[in-house]
């Protein structure tokens, strides 16, 4: 993060602690307002460390709260719909007489250097019913446990580390990576052959 990149993450950071405070306060008076506003800027300057995150070789900072509001708000709309189709899903996988539980590792790789990019997609797969997160290396390599051949499909069209991706503002492409060897006993190394790039 340049000089230009931190003073716009401070001015946000400022506006979120202002409308804060308005919500805290709900007094409009021109004192409380001038008192706010002085506030916030304290207050930005004081924590902007705090929510200012490293990538994992240490090149590059990152703000925490340095994404659009808009497209935060559109991805967890989609991300809520991602879950109650989920959800449907395992419970049609359990309910029905014959069982369509088919559990497979699939492994694959983006190229995100923010964390919070990481672990949002870790975090939003995990949340997703039939899927878990079992690690991410440092190469960006995510081993995900699918439980039905939906959830495996779901993580292998690659929409939503493309929506993450979209949110943070990267073009990069996701690799899907061969797990033929892969066992759900087994992790994914960051070694097997790319066969399909989304």
């Amino acid at each position: 993060m340049d000089m230009r990149g931190k003073y716009k993450s401070y001015i946000r950071f400022v506006v979120y602690m202002f409308i804060f405070w308005l919500l805290i306060t709900q007094i409009y008076t021109m004192k409380f307002l001038i008192m706010g506003a002085a506030a916030s800027f304290v207050v930005a300057w004081i924590c902007m460390p705090l929510f200012t995150i490293r990538n994992l070789s240490q090149t590059k900072q990152y703000f925490v709260f340095d994404v659009s509001l808009v497209k935060f708000f559109a991805y967890f709309i989609w991300l809520m719909k991602e879950l109650v189709l989920a959800n449907l899903d395992v419970t049609k996988a359990v309910m029905q007489k014959t069982v369509r539980i088919e559990p497979k590792v699939i492994c694959f790789r983006v190229n995100f250097d923010n964390p919070l990019a990481i672990a949002l997609l870790a975090n939003s797969i995990t949340l997703t019913p039939g899927t878990i997160t079992l690690h991410v290396n440092k190469s960006n390599v995510y081993e995900i446990h699918a439980l039905t051949r939906t959830a495996a499909q779901g993580i292998l069209d690659g929409s939503m580390a493309k929506k993450v991706a979209w949110l943070y503002d990267y073009d990069d492409t996701v690799e899907i990576l061969d797990t033929n060897t892969v066992t759900p006993h087994s992790n994914c190394s960051g070694k097997e052959s790319v066969v399909k790039k989304l």
